[in-house]
């Protein structure tokens, strides 16, 4: 493990992001092709291409990038990938993985912390609600509690076997 590159990928995280930017955009796209509320006149095609086009594009974009969001971990250290976004942080400024409660208190979180104390996130899991065949909303959030842990525990034996080789003498 320690020469290679690691990658952590929720599917179905991935996929909940394409559903959700997909569903947004058509759920206000929608709106163009409606009458004005004041006037009564339906926009015409050349009212509204030049902004759908764009928009159009950006949104696949997105999906694409969610699709490419994902957890690296190398010799240098762990790129977190977002949809819009990514950051990169080395081992040396890394001081230990931890697992809090999001602050909704729905789920929880897996951070890093860093030398100086502050604390960056890796990666949130939370239920906003309970999955069908258990109702009960605590045991989603331990559910939720259990999949950080997982990530957790598996972010820092990544990490301790990596700095392994630097330590020993």
């Amino acid at each position: 493990m320690p020469g290679e590159t690691c990658v952590y990928v929720n599917r179905r995280r991935q996929w909940l992001y394409v559903i959700g930017i997909v569903g947004v955009y058509l759920s206000t796209v929608g709106m163009v092709f409606e009458k004005d509320p004041s006037t009564g006149i339906k926009p015409l095609p050349g009212d509204y291409l030049w902004v759908v086009i764009p928009g159009t594009i950006m949104v696949a974009v997105l999906a694409w990038r969610a699709l490419k969001a994902r957890i690296e971990t190398d010799n240098r250290g762990i790129r977190v990938v977002r949809t819009v976004g990514q950051e990169f942080i080395p081992w040396s400024d890394i001081r230990g993985f931890e697992v809090h409660p999001t602050p909704s208190r729905q789920g929880s979180a897996v951070l890093v912390r860093r030398p100086d104390e502050t604390l960056f996130t890796v990666r949130s899991e939370v239920n906003i609600r309970p999955v069908f065949p258990l109702r009960d909303r605590q045991e989603a959030k331990l559910r939720a509690r259990g999949r950080a842990q997982l990530l957790h525990d598996a972010l820092e034996a990544d990490r301790r076997s990596r700095l392994a080789p630097a330590t020993s003498p």
